[in-house]
């Protein structure tokens, strides 16, 4: 992909110079012009559409929820024993 898009653009610098230097003239030789277009009164298309009827309600209700419990744990306490670890010496 990036080998594609440098040849691109190596292609349009170089065409850009070639135009510059002369070395490609090019010339317009008939004006444009946009075609004609005719509009005319259209109509927009009907549907008959039959749905399900839905009732939406609402109604309180006590949920419980558990709350979990966080232990905090100082740095270097060993997770399973509960005991503090030494830091290890270099």
């Amino acid at each position: 992909m990036r080998a594609l898009l440098a040849l691109l653009l190596i292609a349009a610098i170089v065409l850009g110079a070639l135009i510059m230097t002369d070395v490609i003239n090019i010339d317009q030789t008939r004006e444009a012009s946009l075609p004609a277009v005719s509009v005319e009164k259209g109509a927009l298309p009907e549907f008959d559409v039959n749905t399900a009827d839905i009732d939406i309600g609402s109604e309180r209700r006590n949920v419980e929820v558990d709350v979990p419990t966080i232990e905090m744990r100082g740095a270097g306490e060993n997770s399973d024993s509960g005991e503090s670890e030494a830091p290890a010496a270099n």
